[in-house]
């Protein structure tokens, strides 16, 4: 974890991201916002607070093929997304939103079916961390994120959201081929 190098690769928020916070130079990889967790990757250099510079400010196209946005909702019943570990946190949400509605992280054992039922039943999600906010984004729902470094903050115009957020996240062939590298790299 404390090897000398030019360039730190930290991997989630576990293997050696605190050693790394505040550090220059390191690249945090992390699971992707969308599309296939088995072959995507959000890749961004680490920030001192812990969010990342992806370098995909007003992008003018897409790195690669985006999902379908779906129409924006207006209104409609609100859904919490829990962090894992963050029970308590879920609950006082829930309560400040008026819903008793609340979705786990599927770590923590429960089954709550299928995701779909939450875009098709909602029409605002609100959580802190969690990625599902960004599908919730996707398939319409107004998304409220109390963390101040989430990609869904401040979402004013969606389609350059998305547009954006392709660039934060690399296909493993993009990875493999250095394209990621290529978009990323800072002399």
């Amino acid at each position: 974890i404390y090897a000398e190098g030019d360039i730190h690769v930290v991997q989630g928020p576990h293997y050696a991201y605190s050693a790394w916070l505040g550090k220059p130079r390191v690249l945090f990889l992390n699971r992707c916002f969308y599309g296939d967790s088995r072959y995507d990757l959000s890749i961004g250099w680490l920030n001192p607070d812990g969010s990342r510079d992806f370098m995909n400010h007003a992008m003018p196209e897409p790195n690669g093929r985006l999902p379908e946005l779906k129409p924006e909702k207006t209104g409609g019943k609100t859904i919490v997304f829990a962090d894992y570990g963050r029970k308590d946190w879920a609950h006082s949400m829930a309560q400040k939103h008026n819903t008793e509605h609340i979705r786990y992280h599927p770590a923590e054992g429960r089954d709550q079916g299928p995701l779909e039922a939450a875009w098709r039943d909602f029409g605002i999600a609100v959580g802190n961390g969690s990625t599902a906010l960004v599908e919730a984004a996707i398939n319409g729902l107004r998304v409220i994120s109390y963390d101040p470094r989430h990609v869904c903050r401040n979402i004013t115009d969606r389609k350059q959201w998305l547009t954006n957020l392709s660039w934060a996240q690399w296909h493993f062939d993009q990875i493999a081929n250095g394209r990621f590298w290529e978009h990323l790299c800072i002399e």
